[in-house]
């Protein structure tokens, strides 16, 4: 089992990894989301930080919505994001229960963008039990990751 403190490490070589690809500096990483140099030098060095500071991450680079806390509960890579669509990046889904996850996160991040990654699960799995409960996605539908 990986420990956060492994998965903000892996997370900072991705980031680094990242920002050298598009060329940046760290100042300009750190202008392209919205963070101060002093935020946005704790993820590259595997420090603690919040929430909302990984979403801006994601969006200066392009990453899927829950990518950086993907990286740290195990994923081995950032997941870029798919197509753009009314200012939202969309990534592609294994199934429906994936999508229904990634369609409230994104919801989420849009109106409440400070919401805590814990809360937005919580939220994701409340609506995906609803969904099954009404029939409209397959209780069989099992998640091929998470």
């Amino acid at each position: 089992m990986t420990t956060d403190q492994e998965g903000r490490r892996r997370l900072a070589r991705l980031v680094i990894q990242r920002r050298t690809k598009n060329g940046w500096h760290k100042k300009q990483a750190a202008d392209a989301a919205d963070l101060t140099i002093t935020t946005y030098m704790r993820v590259e060095n595997g420090q603690s930080v919040r929430d909302v500071t990984y979403t801006k991450i994601e969006q200066a680079f392009g990453l899927a919505p829950g990518a950086c806390m993907a990286v740290i509960e195990g994923a081995a890579e950032l997941q870029d994001a798919g197509e753009e669509v009314e200012g939202v990046r969309i990534a592609a889904v294994a199934d429906a229960a994936d999508g229904v996850r990634q369609a409230v996160q994104h919801a989420v991040i849009a109106t409440l963008p400070d919401t805590p990654a814990g809360k937005m699960a919580e939220m994701s799995e409340g609506v995906l039990a609803e969904l099954r409960r009404l029939g409209i996605v397959a209780s069989n539908d099992q998640e091929t990751r998470r």
